[in-house]
């Protein structure tokens, strides 16, 4: 048995990634009843030939452009691979492609890698969690900035979030409207 000290110590050293996957209704249903499913559709950094990716994100402004219904996950302790963000990616080709002498640019020579790639082959060597920084990005149009976390299905089902804390309130205050000031 843990003295509440003990326990105070041990919940220190726990870390909690708080992401989500957005969805519809009906599918939002489905996984909480049975779990993600490998999914048929490719996404912009899915590997080729890997299912059983589960797309995530902490931000609920890109995770509302695939679905309105978000599935909390709640990864305990994640050990994350992180890929250069799509700008990072552009940057580095630039100065690449300007500091590359001929043969460097025929042979690729130390080309930068596209951080599909660096994601890919984080899914293959076997690590469980991998992030794509700013993956929403788009320099020619304003698209909510974000970041994209694959998940591997067995994480993601183990760590479906089933019962999130309640919002707790006082039942005599009313609740504050958007154009509210928040109170102090």
């Amino acid at each position: 048995m843990k003295t509440f000290s003990e326990f105070l110590e041990e919940s220190k050293r726990i870390k909690v990634l708080r992401t989500a996957h957005y969805t519809n209704r009906e599918n939002k249903k489905k996984i909480m009843d049975t779990g993600f499913n490998d999914s048929t559709s490719t996404g912009t950094y899915h590997p080729d030939d890997r299912k059983g990716i589960v797309y995530t994100t902490p931000s609920s402004r890109v995770g509302n452009d695939y679905g309105t219904k978000p599935v909390s996950l709640k990864i305990v302790n994640p050990k994350i691979h992180s890929t250069d963000s799509p700008k990072d990616y552009r940057s580095k080709l630039k100065s690449w492609r300007r500091d590359a002498s001929d043969e460097d640019v025929v042979s690729n020579t130390n080309k930068p890698t596209d951080p599909r790639k660096q994601s890919k082959s984080a899914i293959e060597s076997g690590n469980k969690i991998v992030r794509v920084p700013d993956a929403h990005e788009n320099p020619l149009r304003k698209v909510p900035k974000g970041s994209y976390i694959m998940v591997d299905k067995e994480v993601a089902n183990k760590s479906i979030d089933k019962n999130p804390q309640p919002t707790m309130r006082a039942s005599d205050k009313p609740k504050r409207t958007k154009i509210a000031l928040k109170r102090k």
